[in-house]
């Protein structure tokens, strides 16, 4: 095995090199016992049980601490022995396994003493029973890793197959391409099938059920002693009471079917790809940036270093079991006993405090993944869990389920990973550039669309977002007052509460994120962390008044008769219409300047009240400020009579 952390691996080792068998005891063992029948005994003094590792076809279920599955599981994976020994340790009193919790390599240490029962002096295993050694430690690592020793096989209530695969053979059994431990995948023909299974590497098995039970059967490809060969497809089941019902030539626990057979019984085959070739890097996150309302949200900001340009998956681990009243539930076949919604973001950090977005993830499954292809440079994920607030409603401690691990896998060494002490200050950049990566056209509305001024607004959920993402390039502050009409499992993320009103203020020139996350009671009550949403919009007050005033000043521009003129960089538009004549001017100077408006004729027409204009005579004088606009209207004193003009315009500039 590939071990990244050389450090941990080796004070495992160290430390089961300088134990002793009476450090693992197992004093409590008759109290905790449900079968008084049953008694300890060395596994060194069953002389028959060989130490070799060797792949057993003869392996049964133990009598006392049956888990059919576990036994399934155990079929499958001695396939590759040549992995699988790999995974146990061993000093001259004691065993030790490597097993997965949590997407962290765990050294579980055990002693040799296993439950037997008396026939007369000669102790009868009750435990799986095997013909060599390393089945019967690993069952008894494996319910030891689970937290309840052998009873922990009739404590788990849902366990299956891909849940001993997946959790303690974790390393081994990752698929980098897919991000899954185990794929399905068809086969269109008899030597397509064959071909996949020439890799070693690979163990391919179908699933069915029968009797009530699911089981896995292992297969290969098997030529027919007749003169036609007839192309056999071989299963291997866990025992001869689980040999798939429709196989031909059963003995024990094989049958054999024709590949017609085959793809009639079975439209894919699950391939579980075994191999060594991939280094991870894993740890716990600590020292959580924590937020309680109703809810607990613990916030991590780790960065690590990529060396060489690869294909790297990021995982973001949560418990995948948890024991309540001697019971072991496993969480992913269990939604009503899920425990935190989970996000995880991965940015590139590059200059000046400045990041791109990668990719990311949310869900409420134990674990969530990015697989990306990953640049040489620096890189920062974010990690979020949600979990729902008990408080004291729960006599049991909760913060041992809160626990969060985090790895990095790839078939390229990556350097360590570390805290991020900064993550605060930086926070609004990088919720900005995950934004600003995720803008679509078709999520745009316009607040105002003109070559003067943008004022836009998207709107998207991702990851377990949503946003609103207001970005004013205009000349004018804007308020918009947000209602929702449904607003399903969504709360703000600022506050961490249900807001259903929202007034957003937007200062010109400038960006405003309304942000909402998806409240962790979607897990107690929804299946997947689709979340649906109804909302209203509506300018606000002044901001209201002068957008109506843009969009006037926006038709007036595109009116074919209105009159343009150009000087230097301003720009005066008059247009007539049935009631009077509106004037728009534009300063588009770095300058204040005045203007005088010289009218030698003005029939039938008053200046509408305009505090901004001083008139003396028949000339209006009015000053602009640099880079803005302004808009004065006559309105006709006579509406049915012929109404005119003649105006000359003065500009000049202001120190």
């Amino acid at each position: 095995m590939h071990y990244q952390n050389r450090e941990a691996y080796t004070n495992q080792m160290d430390n089961l090199s300088q134990v002793g068998i009476k450090d693992f005891e197992q004093k409590d063992f008759y109290e905790k016992c449900d079968n008084k029948m049953l008694v300890l005994h060395e596994l060194k003094q069953f002389e028959k049980i060989q130490k070799s590792y060797n792949a057993d076809p003869k392996l049964k279920a133990s009598d006392f601490y049956s888990s059919f599955t576990f036994l399934n599981a155990v079929i499958v994976v001695q396939q590759n022995m040549g992995n699988l020994k790999k995974i146990f340790e061993s000093n001259d009193e004691l065993y030790g396994v490597w097993l997965w919790k949590q997407g962290l390599e765990k050294l579980v240490i055990v002693d040799d003493q296993i439950p037997c029962k008396l026939s007369g002096n000669y102790p009868h295993l009750a435990t799986i029973i095997s013909e060599y050694q390393w089945p019967i430690i690993l069952e008894k690592a494996i319910g030891k890793m689970l937290g309840l020793g052998y009873n922990s096989f009739k404590a788990l209530k849902n366990d299956s197959i891909e849940f001993y695969l997946q959790v303690f053979f974790l390393k081994l059994t990752n698929q980098m391409i897919t991000g899954q431990l185990i794929h399905e995948q068809e086969f269109q023909s008899f030597e397509d099938l064959e071909k996949k299974l020439k890799d070693k590497s690979n163990i391919l098995f179908v699933k069915y059920q029968q009797d009530s039970k699911s089981i896995a059967s292992v297969i290969t490809t098997h030529p027919s002693d007749g003169q036609d060969q007839l192309k056999l497809i071989k299963l291997i089941a866990p025992n001869s009471e689980s040999v798939y019902f429709q196989g031909r030539q059963k003995d024990d626990s094989v049958c054999y079917l024709s590949w017609e057979e085959f793809k009639t019984n079975f439209q894919s085959v699950h391939v579980l790809q075994w191999k060594d070739d991939y280094i991870m890097t894993a740890i716990s996150l600590e020292n959580p940036i924590e937020r309680k309302t109703d809810i607990i949200e613990h916030t991590y900001s780790y960065k690590f270093k990529i060396e060489n340009q690869g294909n790297y998956q990021c995982t973001l681990w949560q418990k995948d079991f948890v024991i309540e009243d001697n019971e072991i539930i496993i969480r992913s076949q269990n939604n009503k006993k899920q425990i935190g919604l989970l996000r995880v973001l991965l940015f590139q950090e590059l200059e000046s405090n400045q990041y791109k977005f990668i990719d990311g993830q949310c869900d409420f499954q134990c674990d969530i993944s990015i697989n990306a292809l990953l640049e040489k440079g620096e890189y920062l994920i974010l990690c979020q869990a949600y979990f729902n607030n008990f408080g004291n409603d729960s006599q049991e401690p909760l913060q041992k389920y809160f626990d969060l691990n985090f790895s990095i896998k790839g078939e390229i060494a990556n350097s360590k990973i570390y805290p991020d002490d900064q993550f605060e200050q930086k926070k609004i950049n990088l919720i900005k550039s995950l934004i600003q990566h995720t803008l679509a056209k078709d999520k745009k509305r316009s607040i105002i669309s003109s070559h003067q001024q943008q004022i836009n607004v998207y709107t998207n959920q991702i990851y377990g977002f949503l946003y609103f993402y207001y970005e004013n390039r205009g000349t004018i502050d804007i308020q918009e007052q947000i209602e929702f009409k449904e607003q399903g499992y969504l709360i703000r993320y600022d506050s961490l509460k249900k807001e259903n009103q929202v007034l957003v203020e937007v200062k010109q020139n400038c960006f405003q994120i309304l942000l909402y996350t998806l409240d962790p009671e979607i897990i107690n009550k929804s299946e997947n962390t689709n979340f649906q949403y109804q909302y209203t919009h509506a300018l606000v007050g002044q901001c209201k008044h002068q957008i109506g005033q843009w969009k006037i000043h926006d038709q007036i521009r595109a009116d074919q008769y209105t009159q343009k003129i150009v000087c230097d960089q301003f720009i005066a538009y008059i247009n007539q219409n049935h009631s009077g004549i509106t004037m728009q001017f534009q300063n588009n100077h770095e300058q204040d300047v005045s203007l005088e408006l010289q009218f030698t004729e003005l029939k039938n027409l008053r200046l509408a009240e305009n505090p901004q204009c001083q008139i003396d005579g028949s000339s209006i004088y009015i000053q602009l400020q640099k880079k803005t606009e302004m808009q004065i209207y006559f309105q006709t004193n006579e509406p049915q009579q012929y109404y005119g003009h003649k105006i000359t315009l003065e500009i000049t500039k202001l120190n």
